[in-house]
């Protein structure tokens, strides 16, 4: 307990910032304070530890080895603390000051973020960053050593100790640009095999008994352009005669902004499970994450209140 005496504990969330950012004016923002306040707690945080901890690289910062070996301690310490803080306490996203780290597979971002935002921007309290759910190894890593609090993405984690939840079931559409040549309100199955298709190289189809669906039908996808983000499909979609198959949530959440059809398949499949979040079981019964999640499953599920674009 010796080396923790001249330590004050708003250095080691000021380390964690800073480590997580990889920017000092990024770590402020986070933090709700000045880029000279964090600088100034770095350098008390150097003098206690006797080592730099961050060193320059181009335009960010990254950390020396013994800021590696101390950044894992120091993120669990702080779970735990602020565990045991806000245990008996509930939240109030209108009130309480929060800061979610979020993995989240980019299909989710127009379908749940634009309605939490809309809740929680007027207080000015709730700082959400979404990382993207690409990496397993990586984000298995992150889950467990408390970088991020929640992953959100179409495949269960094998996280230590970890909870994972459906987060809804997927209906499968097609979404091709309004005024598409070969296609009034509806579409073949000649047609569908016809089309060029965009898709995930990824796929996310992959692993859903679609795929089964198509082989038994001896129905082909001509996939000619491979994207590693759903983000990359409305544009592309919207201004070329190429088709995509999304689920139609994420179809109808881009339909309101880009000149789309979305047309059922002209097969049939069932609705599946395919998406689900993951998150450490020491976080199952805190109030801030524990509202995040049903928030998260209510938007989802369309229990929350729709926003209506502005003609």
């Amino acid at each position: 307990m010796n080396a923790l005496r001249n330590i004050d504990l708003n250095l080691l969330v000021v380390f964690e910032a800073i480590y997580s950012s990889g920017n000092i004016t990024s770590a402020a923002r986070k933090l709700g304070v000045s880029q000279p306040t964090i600088s100034n707690s770095l350098a008390r945080l150097r003098d206690s530890i006797g080592d730099p901890l961050f060193v320059r690289e181009g335009r960010g910062i990254k950390p020396t080895v013994r800021a590696m070996q101390l950044i894992d301690s120091v993120r669990q310490a702080l779970i735990l603390i602020e565990g045991g803080i806000s245990q008996a306490e509930s939240f109030d996203p209108t009130v309480d000051k929060r800061h979610f780290r979020i993995a989240m597979l980019d299909l989710f971002e127009p379908i749940i973020m634009p309605t939490l935002m809309r809740e929680v921007q007027s207080s000015g309290n709730i700082f959400f960053e979404i990382l993207p759910a690409a990496d397993g190894k990586m984000l298995r890593q992150k889950l467990n050593d408390g970088s991020i609090e929640l992953v959100v993405a179409d495949y269960q984690s094998q996280v230590n100790d970890a909870v994972c939840e459906p987060l809804g079931p997927v209906k499968a559409v097609l979404i091709a640009r309004k005024g598409h040549p070969d296609i009034d309100g509806a579409i073949t199955k000649d047609v569908f095999s016809k089309l060029g298709h965009v898709a995930i190289f990824s796929d996310v189809w992959g692993r859903a008994r679609i795929v089964e669906v198509l082989e038994r039908l001896n129905i082909r996808r001509n996939v000619v352009y491979s994207v590693p983000r759903f983000s990359s499909f409305p544009n592309i979609v919207a201004s070329t005669d190429l088709i995509a198959m999304v689920p139609s949530k994420f179809a109808k959440a881009i339909a309101e902004f880009y000149p789309l059809q979305i047309l059922p398949l002209p097969f049939s499949v069932p609705d599946e499970q395919m998406f689900y979040m993951t998150w450490k079981s020491s976080n199952t019964d805190e109030p801030h994450h524990k509202w995040l999640r049903e928030r998260m499953t209510e938007i989802y599920s369309g229990s929350a209140p729709e926003h209506t674009p502005a003609n």
